[in-house]
C-alpha cells in the first residue's frame, strides 16, 4: 500500500501543477466566469443581504445555493471584492479540490470493483484530463460538486459493506452540501434514504438507522438555508427559486435546450477550433435566452420578486410546452444528446481537444461499462445518481458543465476498457507487469547461518 500512496500522491501533486499552469497559460482571473456568485457574493461583502438584482427587482434571492456565494464572499473579504486576487484564490482552491478528486477516482474505482491498476490508471487519467483541468480555470462551482459526487458513490458502498455509522454520515453530509449546491442531485440523496430501507445485506435497525442519519443530515445542511427561504419568500423553496425561470430558458420560441438560443453561422465561422482559451472565441457567444421574452411578458416581469416571478415563468413555460408538444420532445431529445456529447451552441465546446477528449471519453466509458457489468461491479447506485440526474436535465435544461461531475465515474470505466485492451495487445502478462508496479516488494529474508560475526 505504501507504492501505491506514493503513486497516488504523485499523481496528485501532478494535477494541482496542470491546474495551475492551465490557469496561469489562460490568465484565467481575467476572466473568471462567476455567473450570478459575483453578484450576490458582492451584495454579501457590501450588505450582509444575500441579495441579487434582476428584472429591476433587488431583493433577497434563492436563484443560487448559498455554498459558493459565501465562499467568494470570503475571498473578497480577504483579497478585495472583485479583484483578480480574489478570483485566483478561487481557481488556487478549485485546483486543490481537483487534486483531491484524483485520489477520490482511485477510492471510488477499487470501491466500484476494480484492482489497483484500475484505480491508478483512472485517477492518473483525472489528473491530465482536458475538462477537468478546465473546470478549474473559472470561479464557479463544479469542481467542488464533481469533488463531492465522486465521494459519495464510493461512500454508499463503503457504509453498507462495513455497516459501520462513520461512512453513512459522511456520505449524508456531503451528498446533501452537494444536493444544496446542485439541487439536480436531490432526487437521489432522497431515493437513497428509501433504498437504505431495503438493503438486504443490512440488518434492519442498520437500515433503520441509516434512514434516519440520512434524514438528520437533510436537516442539519438543507433545514437552515430552506427556513431562511421560508421567511423571506413566504413560501417553501427547499433550494432554488430558479426552477420555472431555468425550466422556459430550455423550452420557448427560441431554446436551443441550454440557456442560448443559439449561435450564427456568422459566429461559427470566427472560431477558432484549435485554439485553446483564445478570447476571441470568448467574445464570440450568441443571445441567452431572455431574447425569447416579448415586450408584454417583460413589462410582466419587471419590478416582480423573485417569487412572483416564478409564477409568471411557470404560466410561460406550461402554456408553451402543451402547445409545442412536438417541439418539447425534440428539445428533450436535443438535451439528452447534449449532456452526453457536447453543447453545440456554446462557444467554447468549438475546440478540438474538448471535442476528441469526449469522444474518447464516451466510447470507452460504453466498453468500460459493459466489462464492469461482466465483472460484476457494483453498479447500482452510480447509475441511480447519473440516471436520475439525466432525466432532470433532459426535462428541463442543460448545460456543458453539467456532464462534469460524472467524468471520474465515467474514466473509472474507461481505465478498465484500457487496462483491458492493453493486456490483449500486449500479452497475457501484460496485467501482471502493470500490477507489478503496484505490488509492494517482498521482504528479503536472512539466509540461514550468516550473523554479524560471520
Amino acid at each position: 500500500m505504501k507504492r501505491t500512496r506514493n503513486i497516488l500522491l504523485a499523481l496528485c501533486a501532478m494535477a494541482f501543477l496542470l491546474r495551475i499552469g492551465a490557469i496561469v497559460y489562460l490568465h484565467s482571473w481575467k476572466n473568471p466566469d462567476p455567473m450570478e456568485h459575483r453578484s450576490i457574493a458582492w451584495s454579501l461583502v457590501k450588505t450582509g443581504c444575500f441579495c441579487f438584482t434582476d428584472f429591476h427587482h433587488r431583493g433577497p434571492t434563492s436563484f443560487q445555493s448559498p455554498p459558493y456565494p459565501f465562499l467568494l464572499a470570503g475571498l473578497f473579504e480577504l483579497f478585495g471584492p472583485d479583484t483578480p486576487r480574489a478570483y485566483l484564490a478561487a481557481m488556487v482552491i478549485n485546483s486543490l479540490v481537483g487534486a483531491g478528486t484524483v485520489a477520490l477516482t482511485y477510492f471510488l474505482a477499487i470501491t466500484l470493483g476494480g484492482k489497483r491498476t484500475v484505480g491508478l490508471v483512472a485517477a492518473a487519467a483525472v489528473a491530465v484530463w482536458p475538462t477537468q483541468i478546465y473546470a478549474c480555470t473559472v470561479a464557479q462551482a463544479i469542481v467542488l460538486i464533481t469533488a463531492a459526487i465522486t465521494a459519495v458513490m464510493a461512500l454508499f458502498y463503503v457504509s453498507i459493506r462495513t455497516g459501520k455509522a462513520g461512512p453513512w454520515i459522511a456520505f449524508g453530509l456531503i451528498g446533501c452540501l452537494a444536493a444544496l449546491t446542485e439541487p439536480a442531485f436531490l432526487p437521489a440523496m432522497m431515493l437513497s434514504g428509501i433504498i437504505i430501507l431495503f438493503v438486504p445485506r443490512l440488518h434492519f435497525d442498520t437500515r433503520l438507522r441509516n434512514a434516519i442519519m440520512l434524514l438528520g443530515a437533510g436537516l442539519l445542511v438543507l433545514g437552515p438555508w430552506t427556513y431562511r427561504n421560508y421567511l423571506v419568500h413566504d413560501a417553501l423553496v427547499p433550494v432554488k427559486s430558479s426552477f420555472w425561470v431555468n425550466t422556459w430558458k430550455g423550452n420557448n420560441d427560441l431554446a436551443s435546450g441550454t440557456d442560448r438560443i443559439g449561435l450564427s453561422k456568422s459566429d461559427r465561422a470566427r472560431l477558432d477550433p484549435f485554439s485553446i482559451g483564445d478570447p476571441r472565441n470568448l467574445a464570440v457567444d450568441g443571445d441567452h435566452a431572455y431574447k425569447a421574452l416579448s415586450l408584454v411578458d417583460r413589462n410582466r416581469l419587471n419590478y416582480k420578486n423573485e417569487l412572483e416571478r416564478e409564477k409568471i415563468f411557470k404560466e410561460l413555460t406550461v402554456n408553451w410546452i402543451a402547445t409545442h408538444r412536438a417541439r418539447y420532445a425534440q428539445l428533450c431529445w436535443i438535451r439528452l444528446v447534449k449532456t452526453i456529447w457536447i453543447d453545440w451552441q456554446n462557444p467554447k465546446s468549438y475546440n478540438i481537444v474538448y471535442i476528441a477528449s469526449r469522444a474518447v471519453l464516451l466510447i470507452t466509458t460504453a466498453f468500460g461499462v459493459l466489462l464492469a457489468l461482466w465483472q460484476r461491479w457494483s453498479l447500482g447506485f452510480p447509475a441511480l445518481m447519473f440516471c436520475s440526474t439525466l432525466l432532470l436535465y433532459t426535462l428541463t435544461i442543460t448545460a456543458a458543465r453539467f456532464a462534469l461531475p460524472f467524468e471520474p465515474l465515467m474514466l473509472c470505466f474507461s481505465a478498465l476498457a484500457a487496462t483491458t485492451i492493453w493486456g490483449k495487445i500486449v500479452g497475457r502478462g501484460a496485467p501482471e507487469a502493470v500490477d507489478a508496479l503496484v505490488r509492494e516488494p517482498k521482504k528479503r529474508e536472512p539466509r540461514m547461518g550468516t550473523n554479524a560475526h560471520g
